[in-house]
């Protein structure tokens, strides 16, 4: 990253009394790299707001289903979708997992002490849902360095690719004190260089400030300001991303507070993840603009739009999910109130069983379960994917083909794709 890159205000060497400006580090290597601190994110409504974008957006969000009338329809398609984002935002960091390994049952499942990208990517689903009620119940409060420490220790303590020390911030002398983001192997061609350690703490302060902002952020809702949600998700992340608090996962982190910060307007969270590791690029350069420029408007734009198109991606995948029982009944007639007829039920809520999972959803006996998980495998409704030491894993793979489909993808396609595979295994 050049000096020259940046506007006007962050150029400027630091001065402690606006808080911001460039800086260097006293670390061998990096004694001619330039880093920004940057400034709190702004008090006053940025300019040029992209206001076509910012309505379709404002509109999206307010048909949203409010967080306290879910629905047990609305929460079994959250309880899905915070596990498709959990693998999305994972993936744009190089951390790999499935929806197949987040949704595999306990039983099936290593849950020893193992440092796996698996296990990563289930703490990642597990950090965003131990903070959904508080979000609910206390609002832009939660925003505190201890929720941030938290997810991120959450997220990364299983990452085998992470190194330093899980929930620590970044400090002078510590592990991946300094950070640089993108660019080549040269450090001199960067994308950006954020807060030296040494400022970490203050700089992430002043976001943390502006997050827990209730004020600013019921004016927001209330349409008396500017800052609307999609506002405040574009902002506060490009500003949290600025400081980098963490020597790695701070992307992963930056990203779960977007549907937290959707919980504290009351509203049923959306996950943008898909639409942003779909535009990866685009996404960059508008953080950039931000970072860079303290220019808005794209970043902003960007937002809206991905709230839009992930509004759009969740309608298709869940009018999916809810037809599949129809689909299941029509190809496989059990009798009535059977455990196989039963198992459909909890199919929809685990598309990954075993025979013992079955059996204690369904209170039957082992010998009932198993004839069950053989009747839904007869009439291709699950297939056997194989075992965990002596445990059988059998798939809905028609729910699985759709969550796991890229971004925007054909969901026709998936549907067809997981029949195909129900339809070979049976004549294998």
């Amino acid at each position: 990253m050049r000096r020259d890159e940046l506007t006007s205000r962050l150029r400027r060497p630091y001065d402690a009394k606006t808080g911001f400006g460039v800086a260097k580090v006293d670390v061998s290597g990096y004694e001619n790299i330039w880093f920004v601190v940057p400034p709190p994110p702004p008090r006053e409504l940025p300019k040029d707001l992209p206001l076509n974008a910012l309505a379709r957006a404002n509109a999206t969000l307010a048909r949203l289903p409010t967080f306290g009338e879910m629905t047990p329809i609305d929460k079994l398609i959250n309880y899905f979708f915070v596990r498709r984002e959990a693998v999305e935002s994972s993936r744009m960091e190089g951390t790999w997992s499935t929806i197949d390994s987040v949704l595999t049952p306990g039983d099936a499942y290593d849950t020893g002490h193992a440092r796996t990208e698996n296990q990563s990517v289930r703490g990642y689903a597990h950090a965003l849902e131990r903070q959904f009620n508080g979000a609910f119940k206390d609002k832009e409060r939660i925003f505190t360095e201890r929720l941030i420490r938290e997810i991120h220790k959450d997220i990364v303590s299983k990452d085998p690719r992470f190194r330093g020390i899980p929930g620590a911030f970044r400090k002078p002398g510590g592990p991946g004190d300094v950070v640089l983001i993108g660019g080549s192997s040269r450090k001199e061609e960067s994308t950006y260089n954020p807060a030296p350690p040494r400022f970490v703490k203050a700089s992430l302060t002043g976001v943390l400030d502006w997050l827990s902002d209730e004020d600013l952020a019921q004016k927001g809702d209330a349409g008396v300001a500017g800052f609307t949600l999609a506002v405040r998700l574009a902002v506060g992340h490009a500003h949290f991303e600025a400081v980098h608090p963490f020597s790695d996962g701070n992307g992963r982190v930056g990203r779960a507070l977007w549907p937290l910060q959707m919980i504290c307007a009351g509203r049923m969270p959306l996950y943008l993840s898909g639409y942003v590791e779909d535009r990866k690029a685009a996404y960059g350069r508008a953080l950039q603009e931000a970072q860079k420029k303290l220019s808005y408007a794209p970043i902003i734009e960007f937002i809206c739009e991905a709230i839009v198109q992930s509004d759009a991606e969740a309608k298709i995948t869940r009018a999916a999910i809810e037809a599949l029982p129809k689909r299941w009944k029509d190809r496989a007639r059990f009798r009535a109130n059977s455990a196989s007829q039963r198992a459909l039920d909890v199919l929809l809520r685990k598309p990954l069983i075993t025979t013992t999972l079955l059996l204690e959803e369904l209170k039957v006996s082992r010998q009932a379960a198993t004839l069950a998980v053989n009747q839904l495998v007869e009439r291709r409704v699950v297939r056997k994917r194989g075992q965990a030491g002596r445990t059988h894993i059998y798939a809905a793979e028609e729910l699985i083909a759709v969550l796991s489909r890229r971004f925007g993808s054909d969901v026709a396609q998936a549907l067809e794709a997981g029949r195909q595979a129900l339809i070979c295994r049976a004549s294998a």
